[in-house]
């Protein structure tokens, strides 16, 4: 067991269908990137079309170059793989468009065996709040991915066993709360600190989600990528990009995209992880995350906060695969925990 573990190189088959939110840039984009080259078929689930159909023509370049390498070409016989990857738009500051990508890619009647909830931010500097009415780090980086993730659990059930999702975490859960009357930053407010808290909603709340799927054939992880220099920073100003950069720089802990994607590729591809769920993983392998995610109590308070934040966007059918019944979610309690005082 020795050594940091690798990406598999094994050949996918060709209708094995990923999702990866945000892969457009950063680590989303090296992650989709290599599935593709290994004949998975990828959507790109991204909020700007541009942006997106640049970043499949950088791929599909980048690809010709790196199997035009003299190894590549001994590991291949020369073959340059056709990458299988498309755009859907998809914008998590926003419920309309989660469901609405849902609906659509239901509609196309594509299988769905991984979901890599890959996109997340972290800024801006000042509380922001979503139409939606949502601080902005709890709706794009958390409950939106959750949303999704309930709508597409059907797709996931029909492909499994061995069918994933992937939460892109982060040990800056570590420096997160969980204070439910201070949610979404009623009280006060600190990027850092919200940044923190949506890595530790989505562990803990993959906890929840594992007892709840339990024996339908779907596994679920989190996953910390290394601190990565990624487009996440986007909502920071340019003096407090640059500071980021240089503390990754000078501490030495900063990895590049490519590095940052393995833990990522590793836990969608790897076979060892077929019987496996609820693992926090780093560098590939499983590790603890911090004693609040773990917390039982306060895993089911966030879960029935969570969905009572979700409940106009559900119903029974949708919640029948989590054992739960949308009369038994109350609705939103405004004076304690939305954002409308």
């Amino acid at each position: 067991m020795g050594g940091k573990p690798s990406v598999p190189d094994a050949r996918l088959p060709a209708d094995r269908t990923f999702i990866v939110t945000g892969g457009n840039t950063g680590i989303g984009y090296q992650t989709a990137k290599k599935i593709a080259q290994l004949g998975g078929r990828v959507i790109l689930a991204c909020r700007s079309e541009e942006r997106a159909k640049n970043a499949i023509e950088n791929m599909k370049k980048e690809t010709q170059e790196e199997f035009a390498k003299v190894e590549k070409k001994e590991e291949t016989g020369g073959e340059v793989p056709e990458l299988n990857i498309e755009f859907m738009q998809l914008d998590l500051a926003s419920f309309e468009s989660t469901v609405e990508f849902a609906r659509r890619y239901k509609d196309r009647g594509l299988p769905l065996h991984v979901l890599i909830c890959n996109a997340g931010l972290y800024g801006p500097s000042t509380r922001t709040l979503t139409d939606d009415g949502f601080e902005l780090h709890f709706q794009v980086n958390y409950l939106s991915h959750f949303l999704l993730t309930l709508l597409l659990l059907p797709l996931l059930k029909e492909s499994a066993p061995n069918s994933r999702i992937i939460n892109v975490a982060s040990e800056g859960h570590k420096f997160g709360e969980f204070k439910l009357d201070n949610i979404q930053g009623q009280k006060s407010y600190s990027f850092n600190k919200f940044y923190g808290n949506s890595k530790l909603f989505q562990l803990m709340n993959m906890y929840s989600l594992a007892r709840k799927i339990e024996g339908q054939g779907i596994s679920i992880f989190s996953v910390h990528p290394g601190f990565v220099d990624t487009d996440v920073f986007r909502g920071r100003s340019g003096c407090s990009k640059s500071c980021i950069s240089c503390c990754l720089v000078l501490s030495k802990v900063g990895k590049d995209t490519e590095s940052g994607a393995k833990t990522s590729l590793i836990t969608a591809l790897d076979p060892k992880f077929d019987d496996k769920t609820a693992l926090y993983i780093i560098d590939g392998k499983p590790t603890n995350s911090n004693g609040l995610s773990r917390n039982t109590a306060k895993q089911e308070i966030l879960w029935r906060y969570s969905l009572q934040c979700l409940r106009k966007k559900l119903n029974d059918v949708i919640l029948q695969n989590i054992g739960e019944k949308l009369e038994n979610i109350k609705e939103l309690e405004d004076e304690e925990t939305t954002t409308k005082n």
